[in-house]
Parts: C-alpha cells; sequence; structure tokens
C-alpha cells in the first residue's frame, strides 16, 4: 500500500507576530473551548493540502516552488498587509455567523507565483490555489465531532454569542499588536492529522523562504 506524503503551502508572518496571534488563539481556547482554527495556529493558506507519492515528488515541489518564489522576489512586490479589525463571515442564507478571520491583502504577485507553482507541478500534484486573504481566528469543521459536540458548538453560536465575543476581544487584542517585520512562503508536510477536537496537526517544515 503506497502512503502518500501530504504537503501544503502557507504565507507566515514574522515570528513575533506569529506568536500573538497564537496567544490569542490559545486564550480563546481557555476561554470559551477549542475551534478548527486551533488546530493550525497562525497561518495565512497558499494551497489547500495536497499528495504527492515519494519523495523524490516532494523534493521537486520544493525546488519548483523555489523557482516561482525566486521569479516573485524579482518584482519586488509590496509586503502584505494585515488589517487591524477582524471580519466575521455569515452563512449567505442563514446569516449565521460561520467565520472569524483578519483579513490580510497580497499583491497579485503572489497569486501569479502560485499559479507558476500549480502549472509546474501539474505532473506530479493537483494544488488547490488559495485566495491568500486571510488568517483564521475561529471556526467550525470537525467531522469527526461527537453529537455532543456539535449540539456545544451550535448552542454556543446561536445562544451564546460564541463569534461576536471572541471578534470584540479580538479587537481589543490586534489593535495593540505591531505589523509584521517579514514574510515568509513556507512548505510543510502534515505528519500527524489532528482528527479529535481540540488537537492540533502536527506539520514538518520542508522549505522556507522570505519574501
Amino acid at each position: 500500500m503506497t502512503t502518500c506524503i501530504e504537503l501544503i503551502v502557507y504565507l507566515e508572518p514574522s515570528a513575533e507576530f506569529k506568536h500573538q496571534v497564537e496567544h490569542f488563539l490559545d486564550s480563546c481556547k481557555t476561554k470559551y473551548g477549542p475551534t478548527t482554527a486551533n488546530k493550525y495556529g497562525c497561518h495565512i493558506t497558499m494551497t489547500g493540502f495536497f499528495n504527492v507519492d515519494t519523495e523524490d515528488d516532494e523534493m521537486r515541489v520544493k525546488q519548483l516552488l523555489d523557482a516561482s518564489l525566486k521569479d516573485l522576489h524579482k518584482a519586488s512586490p509590496p509586503s502584505p498587509q494585515v488589517e487591524r479589525k477582524s471580519l466575521l463571515a455569515r452563512n449567505k442564507t442563514t446569516q449565521e455567523p460561520i467565520h472569524l478571520l483578519l483579513p490580510i491583502s497580497v499583491s497579485e504577485d503572489f497569486h501569479v507565483a502560485m499559479e507558476n507553482l500549480s502549472r509546474k507541478c501539474a505532473s506530479i500534484a493537483t494544488l488547490r490555489l488559495k485566495k491568500i486573504n486571510h488568517i483564521s481566528l475561529a471556526y467550525w469543521d470537525e467531522p469527526e465531532a461527537t453529537q455532543e459536540q456539535q449540539e456545544h458548538w451550535r448552542l454556543a453560536v446561536a445562544e451564546q454569542g460564541l463569534f461576536e465575543n471572541i471578534q470584540h476581544d479580538a479587537d481589543m487584542y490586534f489593535g495593540g499588536v505591531k505589523d509584521p517585520l517579514y514574510w515568509d512562503v513556507v512548505l510543510y508536510q502534515r505528519a500527524q492529522k489532528g482528527s479529535l477536537v481540540g488537537e492540533s496537526h502536527v506539520f514538518r517544515e520542508l522549505g522556507r523562504w522570505r519574501v
């Protein structure tokens, strides 16, 4: 049986900013209970998870990402920008809150770099390119949750104002956080999947590039 290697590409802010986001996520987990955002920590997805079959393919992805980011560096794009005021996304039909996030804006050059990577990787992997536009602060995507856990989440959102409470805390907290000093693109392997509610995924860093 062949075991696929599961990879993902993130855009990450400088260590200090990242640690401040993760401190906020940890404090919310303690205060309100876990959300799916706690599984990942601070990140901005550039791709979804994708699979390669061999370590040679993994190395090839790393080489192709390196080449795409060299082209990005030549374009000298402006640094990504983080909004200090959080955004609460709602279900278009029910208007129920579903995702609290910090908006991020990046230059089109970042999207071009990822499109180039996707095209070059087409023979070994299918990449799902992302919008590169937010840091998740709270949401719920827990297919392995028990019925009791699902009901607890539903009540917390519908009757206890969970998202609104976290949003209030976020706007107070991030109003005093300084801009990231730099940004990195990072290639990770998901070494262990956190299936249970509150269980973090385990990632192994394969490459990091300053952008």
